[in-house]
């Protein structure tokens, strides 16, 4: 009987993996653009040659994806991507999602790997924030397909005269504002000079400004402003610090002003998860810091002369809210 178990149990394993052979198949045609390579239905072997890839491994490729899914065989055999690859894991569609693939294949999966060795050697890694820069900046894009909507609520009904988004990645929340009221002064912060100047190009035709500076030197000169948002920047600070971070952006905002705060949290409702495997990410680097829970925000708000107006679930699967906070 045992030994049926035994067998049982890793049976019920080996299942457990497809799920992230299914993620695997998907990152790689992200990458090297396969999924493109093969829209009108193609021989493996062309391909290869045509893209100078190893055809074994192309092969191999191919196997997976007609397994999970993600590709068909036409009765000539050639290969094919299903339409859902094409829309949404291509690169080149407007309405891909494979930076998410990338950001936990080439990011997450392998500092979770790390685990056992850090643990042992009681040492954490450093978050290369150079090198994962545009990364971040783009799933931060795809994050604001949804919160968007309840901040532009929010900016409806407080009607800021300048706006200050400090972390601004590539300025989507700046942009989004921009077409509904031409009059708002915008602002974007931005510590990556690349990411910045890719904010600028994208922005450039708006009138908004993106400035390439850190956070504190920004903070530091005290211009007064209607609202500012402080968008997945929490993790960046340690608890420590995050209750004069609060206070010095509060400092920053004139009679009635607001502050936004987008973050993953603990100990709430939904996403709890996703929460878990963040902080599990976050904890392993020494520039990273655990998630916040609402109750912490509530206090550094408190602590600020700040109240708490506003806290929506914005993707409950992944534990993400958006917090909204006035000036008392």
């Amino acid at each position: 009987m045992k030994e049926i178990q035994k067998f049982w149990q890793a049976r019920n394993w080996m299942k457990s993996n497809e799920s992230f052979l299914t993620t695997w198949h998907a990152h790689v045609g992200y990458k090297l653009d396969l999924f493109d390579s093969f829209a009108g239905g193609e021989k493996v072997q062309e391909v290869a040659e045509k893209e100078e890839l190893n055809g074994q491994l192309l092969l191999r490729w191919v196997e997976v994806g007609l397994e999970v899914g993600h590709l068909k065989k036409t009765l000539t055999g050639k290969i094919k991507p299903k339409q859902k690859m094409l829309k949404y894991v291509s690169a080149k569609s407007k309405d891909s999602v494979g930076i998410l693939l990338r950001e936990m294949m080439e990011l997450h999966i392998p500092t979770l790997m790390q685990y056992p060795d850090l643990m042992q050697k009681n040492e954490q890694i450093s978050y290369l924030e150079d090198k994962f820069a545009n990364v971040v900046a783009e799933t931060s894009a795809l994050l604001e397909k949804a919160s968007v909507p309840p901040m532009m609520k929010w900016v409806g009904k407080y009607k800021p005269n300048h706006i200050v988004d400090l972390g601004c990645g590539y300025g989507g929340y700046l942009k989004k504002i921009r077409e509904t009221n031409d009059s708002v002064t915008l602002t974007g912060v931005e510590i990556s000079e690349e990411v910045a100047k890719e904010a600028q190009e994208k922005v450039k035709d708006d009138g908004i400004t993106i400035v390439h500076d850190d956070l504190r030197n920004y903070i530091d000169k005290g211009e007064k402003v209607d609202m500012v948002m402080l968008h997945n920047l929490l993790y960046y600070y340690h608890p420590d610090e995050r209750e004069t971070l609060f206070l010095d952006v509060a400092n920053l905002l004139n009679e009635k002003g607001t502050i936004t705060v987008i973050s993953p949290l603990t100990e709430a409702k939904h996403g709890q998860t996703f929460a878990a495997a963040f902080n599990t990410f976050m904890s392993a680097h020494e520039n990273l810091y655990p998630l916040p829970s609402e109750k912490e925000i509530e206090e550094y708000a408190k602590k600020a002369g700040l109240k708490v107006k506003m806290s929506k679930p914005i993707i409950k699967e992944g534990g993400w809210y958006l917090i909204g906070l006035e000036k008392k």
